[in-house]
């Protein structure tokens, strides 16, 4: 039951929702949060599933999505496994309203994320570097679309070809790291391999590819925090 003082900016952020102010919301929820003790798990599970909502109908999918996967890890049967299912992909990004959108969504995303990566910033400098780096990645979804390599693959089939294609990004990246062969994940506590498909060690109860190891949106990727 709440509470504690926190609660007004529980209670605030409710009432924002339900007077369509999702930017209000998104501010007194994450007060909320920042105060709600550890211990009142129930309590942060509900704040995480409301900050999701007024995140998403802010137009921050993304960090939507991140706010309801802390509340799977809070509690694994809650309303939030209908909610991801319902707004995610296989990729464990936002669904857009295609298939195809949603892969070209994500091999943009695995691609522009290695290129950004290999910048100190990891963010772009330009809007014209931002524009140049599309066209390059665009350049290798058509090829990659027009050879008929993604025809009957599943979601992380789809996954191990976008990360296993090499673009050709300009000099001015440097230090980037060499990888001949596919990215490895791997729990560090069990010292063992993670397949995509292995349910995420972080407790969620979800697969890897939909949890901790989901592909970054547009939004994370423009903010750096990828």
């Amino acid at each position: 039951m709440l509470t504690s003082s926190w609660s007004a900016n529980y209670r605030r952020g409710l009432r924002a929702l339900s007077r369509h102010r999702p930017a209000e919301a998104v501010r007194s929820l994450q007060g909320a949060l920042e105060d709600c003790p550890t211990a009142h798990t129930q309590d942060l599970y509900h704040i995480c599933f409301y900050l999701g909502v007024a995140l998403r109908r802010t137009g921050y999918p993304q960090s939507g999505i991140k706010s309801w996967l802390s509340c799977q890890r809070l509690n694994k049967r809650g309303i939030t496994r209908k909610m991801l299912a319902r707004f995610t992909n296989c990729y464990g990004m936002d669904r857009q309203t295609s298939s195809a959108a949603d892969d070209w969504h994500a091999f943009s995303s695995i691609q522009i994320a290695r290129y950004l990566l290999c910048k100190h910033q990891r963010t772009f400098s330009t809007m014209a570097e931002q524009d140049m780096i599309k066209d390059l990645v665009l350049d290798a979804w058509a090829e990659l679309r027009q050879s008929g390599g993604l025809e009957g693959k599943s979601g992380c089939e789809k996954i191990e070809a976008f990360r296993s294609i090499r673009i050709v990004f300009p000099s001015l990246v440097q230090f980037e790291p060499h990888i001949n062969g596919p990215v490895i994940n791997v729990n560090f506590q069990t010292k063992k391999r993670v397949a995509l498909t292995d349910r995420c060690s972080c407790g969620s109860g979800l697969p890897f590819v939909l949890c901790c190891g989901r592909t970054p949106g547009k939004e994370e990727l423009l903010s750096g925090h990828f």
